[in-house]
């Protein structure tokens, strides 16, 4: 029997969203490779690329957490998936500290590799982005 990529892969990545939205960070970050790269576009605190979940953890996530009141609720609105690459059309759901809203939208390229996501880019609202973390 023949294994779809496309589809196998899309599960995988629907799946790893699904944990987050559930609280289950290391579920979603286990369905990364150690050395998977993250790269934000646009022009605020996050934009570059982190390499490896080490530096994710150490460069990133802190200071996500030092300004929201926990990890962001991804809800996939939309994934499209064609051989090692899965496009994802989300919303972000979470709340700052002091209160705030951060319900960004997001467009997300994943390229995965022996059934572990390699690469993501991301695309969101970086206006948002910049008012709530600067």
């Amino acid at each position: 029997m023949t294994t779809n990529t496309s589809e196998t892969n899309k599960r995988i990545v629907l799946d790893a969203y699904a944990s987050l939205k559930a609280g289950d960070v290391s579920g979603y970050l286990g369905a990364m490779s150690d050395d998977v790269t993250i790269t934000y576009y646009g022009n605020h605190i996050f934009t570059g690329t982190y390499n490896g979940l080490a530096d994710i953890m150490e460069n990133y996530v802190p200071a996500l957490l030092e300004v929201l009141d926990g990890p962001i609720r991804i809800t996939v609105l939309n994934a499209i998936a064609e051989g090692d690459q899965v496009f994802v059309e989300a919303l972000g759901e979470s709340r700052t500290r002091d209160g705030r809203d951060y319900n960004n939208q997001y467009g997300i390229v994943l390229k995965l590799k022996d059934g572990k996501i390699k690469t993501i880019r991301e695309y969101m609202d970086t206006e948002l982005t910049k008012a709530i973390f600067g």
